[in-house]
């Protein structure tokens, strides 16, 4: 039985990542608020002549269409017209590598063909703080507390993951239950999480993310920040992104 082709489908997206493929096509990865995350092929999108241009260029806010087939995983990407690129902030080491560790990031947590408005969102809005000249090194660490938390895997700074107690500062952090405990729960593995680190919380989870790049944050206090977003993300992955050690060494 052969495939039937279904509507084409036309949707804002962002481009995560490229490959080469078979002679002139690249695979191409991308994150769509209805879809979730997709796989394409740009048919002779390697070519000098290629009619997509720049707008395969990763972290590209795009306007894609493309052709899905009942059955596969992959879809035929047909169109492809730029509404932004990250090219300028690009120039910038840091802003670069910047927005390469939080799109893999996303990559890595988003659902295929699963809706992630919200992911995606977090993935505009944050590339978008990195060409209006915010701080890299804040919109990092916003983006990597709220990918975690949509993802579900960052725990409640509210009540005790022990006896579900509300929670007092200081915070404290129990690497072997991965979430923070009451003063009474603590066990040996908990560490004291300093007030200000708990205040960058509360301030990521309630501010737009320019707002929160705006803040005077001291840079001790975001790395620890980035220190427990990275404990917990490699505990749940048991692996850490092969972007992380780049950014570590162009954040020095």
């Amino acid at each position: 039985m052969y495939a039937v082709a279904v509507k084409p489908e036309r949707t804002e997206a962002i481009i995560l990542q490229t490959f080469a493929g078979r002679e002139r096509d690249k695979m191409v990865v991308f994150i769509t608020p209805d879809h979730g995350k997709r796989k394409g092929w740009a048919y002779g999108a390697r070519s000098m002549r290629s009619r997509f241009g720049a707008a395969l260029e990763p972290l590209a806010k795009v306007r894609i269409g493309y052709i899905e087939r009942e059955g596969d995983e992959v879809v035929r990407i047909e169109s492809i017209d730029l509404i932004r690129s990250l090219f300028p902030a690009q120039q910038d080491l840091v802003r670069s590598v910047s927005a390469t560790f939080i799109a893999e990031m996303i990559d890595t947590f988003a659902q295929a063909n699963d809706p992630a408005e919200l992911l995606y969102r977090l993935l505009d809005r944050t590339t978008a703080a990195l060409l209006e000249g915010a701080s890299p090194l804040a919109v990092v660490t916003y983006a990597e507390i709220w990918i975690l938390r949509l993802a579900g895997i960052f725990p409640s700074a509210k009540n005790c993951i022990e006896c579900h107690e509300p929670l007092e500062r200081p915070l404290r952090f129990d690497g072997r239950l991965q979430g923070f405990v009451c003063a009474q729960c603590a066990g040996r593995d908990a560490s004291v999480v300093p007030n200000q680190v708990s205040d960058a919380l509360d301030a990521i989870a309630k501010l737009a993310v320019t707002d929160f790049a705006a803040r005077a944050i001291k840079i001790d206090t975001l790395f620890e920040v980035r220190s427990l977003a990275g404990t917990i993300r490699r505990n749940f992955l048991g692996y850490e992104l092969k972007s992380f050690e780049v950014l570590a060494q162009v954040m020095i």
